[in-house]
């Protein structure tokens, strides 16, 4: 027994090695393909990261390329990194997910068109607090970044406020419609100050970036290394033009934090969206999520606590929310749901759903998710693409994040996330690796029935209708190409795509 778990170690092994080539020939294919500047991917199980790539340029003018090192400013993915803070203090009973933010605040934050109906924590957390980005939203967050002294929040959330509107509110009561919107991260932000007595940003370094021992926060000083930092870019009439961090090796000098209060306006330091980190560093938040609040022995979440952010708060029914082409169909405590509806919502085509949160800003696009069932994760990050974003029929995802996605399903090394436990009579579930197969392709069920495999053409080339819980199939005649496998149990019957090298 032993020799026998020697050689199906070997034979993964072996297996690691040629998809780690072949997922970064994938990888770079798909960034010449869409011209994309820079980029990284990193994929990932809840041991560890198996898959860390890079490609292109962080800075173009200086010539620095991309690294593993490669900080971003991830976008909307920092919304789930704020979500994280606030379920912190949730934890600690120092706030309530149901607690009327305007009672946190001391003033009063009330849709006019329901001003009977509290608007709460959880609401915020997923977008159905009827509060969305208004007319004077982009001028209310200019003004947090450069006027000194910054404006407090209540400037456009509570009446009287000199950026406050009417229109800065849905007409549907708290609580019952799905709209996405930056600010409710804003005031987040702001109520993490307000709870904890700290700056946003210094917060979130301390309870979350340190512990993780990851270079990573929500203030760009922090940063090692500035070098490190990706610059934002667009190609503009045929050149890359820089839309944000393009700092030249610099540290930015911030002129209007001196005398900041905590807890008047945590929209300082971008809780929506300003989290600088790499992908591989995103990659440990994010294991830290599948491990359900744990990475390397470090807790900074329970187990409840990760379970409550993936639970649905939202779920659209047609008419209760804006879903934005079909992209936002379901949403949990600061985490998007993924429902693997066609058309819309698909991220890995073999997982029936996943968490996480894609990312756009400055020409950036990035997403990070995970499969709970899985247990797999990867982190997709760009800072541009040179052919513009295109869209497609198959998702609502722009088509150079789909082909990303489509690689990492098709060219991950996902089999060496799975533990092998050769005591059959305890697995309840089917396990196929690896996927790409070379020469011999395995299968463990402790119930299976049949196995089928079908061509692209849909002609069967291998039956079997009494197979062992343990099946090894002899491949080498199959030609390299895109096959679908059949595995039919006592109560499922699966189909899963898999490829021969």
């Amino acid at each position: 027994m032993k020799l026998y778990k020697i050689a199906i170690l070997l034979q993964l092994t072996f297996y690691g090695m040629a998809f780690s080539q072949t997922l970064e020939t994938q990888f770079n294919d798909i960034a010449s393909n869409h011209e994309m500047i820079g980029g990284s991917l990193v994929v990932f199980c809840k041991d560890g990261i198996i898959e860390n790539l890079s490609y292109g340029k962080a800075d173009y003018n200086r010539n620095i390329p991309v690294t593993n090192q490669t900080k971003y400013r991830i976008a909307s993915i920092s919304k789930t990194i704020t979500a994280i803070a606030i379920m912190q203090l949730v934890e600690q009973n120092l706030l309530s997910l149901d607690d009327d933010i305007g009672s946190i605040l001391n003033y009063e934050v009330k849709n006019p068109n329901y001003p009977n109906t509290a608007i709460n924590v959880r609401m915020l957390l997923s977008h159905t607090s009827s509060i969305i980005d208004g007319s004077t939203y982009s001028s209310f967050m200019q003004a947090t970044v450069n006027n000194n002294p910054i404006p407090d929040l209540s400037e456009i959330i509570s009446p009287g406020g000199s950026y406050y509107t009417i229109g800065q509110f849905t007409n549907t009561v708290p609580g019952t419609y799905f709209n996405y919107s930056n600010l409710n991260y804003v005031i987040l932000g702001t109520i993490v100050e307000k709870i904890s007595g700290q700056r946003f940003d210094i917060y979130c370094k301390q309870n979350i970036c340190e512990p993780l021992n990851i270079d990573a926060s929500f203030n760009v000083n922090d940063l090692t290394d500035i070098n490190q930092l990706a610059v934002l870019y667009r190609k503009i009439y045929g050149v890359w033009t820089p839309q944000a961090d393009n700092f030249q090796g610099i540290q930015p000098v911030f002129t209007n934090l001196e005398g900041y209060i905590p807890g008047t306006n945590g929209g300082r330091f971008a809780p929506q969206g300003g989290f600088r980190c790499s992908a591989e560093d995103l990659a440990k938040i994010f294991i830290t999520l599948l491990n359900k609040g744990s990475y390397n022995e470090v807790r900074i979440l329970s187990e409840e606590t990760c379970s409550e952010m993936f639970t649905s708060q939202w779920n659209y029914n047609g008419t209760n929310g804006n879903n934005y082409y079909g992209l936002f169909r379901n949403w949990g405590l600061g985490v998007h749901i993924t429902t693997s509806t066609s058309g819309g919502d698909i991220v890995l085509a073999s997982s029936t759903s996943m968490f996480g949160h894609p990312g756009e800003a400055y020409g950036l696009v990035s997403d990070a998710y995970i499969d709970t069932l899985r247990q797999i994760g990867f982190i997709f990050i760009t800072n541009g693409v040179g052919t513009g974003y295109q869209t497609n029929n198959y998702s609502a995802f722009y088509t150079v994040e789909q082909d990303v996605f489509d690689a990492v399903e098709n060219f991950s090394n996902f089999s060496v996330c799975n533990t092998i436990d050769l005591n059959l009579s305890t697995k309840t579930y089917t396990e196929i690796f690896p996927n790409p197969f070379d020469q011999i392709l395995f299968i463990i069920s402790a119930n299976v029935e049949k196995i089928r495999i079908y061509d692209l053409t849909g002609k069967m080339i291998y039956e079997n209708n009494s197979p062992e819980k343990f099946t090894s199939i002899d491949t080498q005649n199959f030609k390299p190409s895109f096959y679908f496998i059949e595995i039919k149990t006592n109560n499922t019957n699966q189909i899963t795509k898999i490829v021969k090298l």
